[in-house]
């Protein structure tokens, strides 16, 4: 299970093969850390990121991070480039007509004739997954396909972690299920709080050449292409990541 990707410009990389790229570790630290003013501690870095982007691992630079990952390997290991998107789990009751969503009654195909917002309906297609308002026979999550579960899904029966699971193409070798995925972009960093991710979903939808990154459930940012997108995220899109895949 996935959704396609509602970023249509992606489709300028769909024919850049998926290949290693010559990127080395020094490329990767050149980011240098500030000596004083702002940021010039995890403290205050801290002050200004919000509680969910908190780095896992604790108040630490990106480039610490990065020091730390390429000491455990005997040499600096192969990275591919790809581009990174964001998914989420649409709330129902983030759809409100003050905000000018389109709450005309919709039939959700496959659900056995029930019907939700329509902008609900465009973003649990889009996005694989949504929780409705109420749940039905005791399971909160609607599914694309109508279905309706207890837990969000990836494509092995597995349950989706939010700011942990990934999604990749169906065919993407580099990256296959259970995989783990050193995701190296400091604002991606940042806003997730880790770098280390899970391949946990795949999908024909998605590109050979990207990386879909799951926040977890929340609001939609608002109507329009904004139901696409998680209201507490402000990443959308990175076009040029470099990241590690586990041996």
């Amino acid at each position: 299970m996935k959704r396609f990707s509602a970023i249509a410009c992606a489709a300028l990389l769909a024919a850049v093969p998926l290949q290693a790229s010559v990127v080395t570790w020094q490329e990767l630290l050149n980011k240098t850390e500030p000596a004083e003013g702002l940021l010039a501690s995890p403290e205050e870095f801290a002050e200004i990121v919000p509680p969910q982007a908190m780095p896992a691992e604790g108040l630490r630079f990106f480039t610490e991070t990065m020091r730390d990952l390429y000491a455990t390997f005997d040499s600096p290991p192969t990275s591919h480039y790809f581009f990174c998107t964001v998914y989420y789990t649409p709330l129902e009751t983030g759809f409100c007509a003050e905000q000018g969503f389109d709450l005309t009654p919709k039939v959700m195909k496959g659900s056995g004739g029930k019907k939700f917002p329509a902008d609900f309906v465009r973003a649990v297609v889009m996005e694989g997954f949504g929780r409705v308002a109420q749940p039905v026979k005791e399971k909160p999550y609607l599914a694309y396909n109508g279905r309706f579960h207890k837990r969000i899904l990836g494509n092995r029966g597995n349950e989706l972690v939010p700011r942990y699971s990934i999604a990749v193409n169906t065919k993407n070798a580099l990256v296959p299920s259970q995989r783990k995925v050193w995701v190296l972009d400091p604002e991606i960093y940042n806003q997730f709080g880790a770098a280390l991710y899970e391949v946990a979903d795949t999908g024909g939808g998605l590109f050979r050449n990207q990386i879909d990154l799951y926040w977890g459930e929340d609001n939609p940012r608002g109507p329009g292409s904004g139901i696409a997108r998680a209201a507490s995220c402000d990443l959308s899109v990175r076009w040029i990541v470099p990241a590690i895949t586990e041996p």
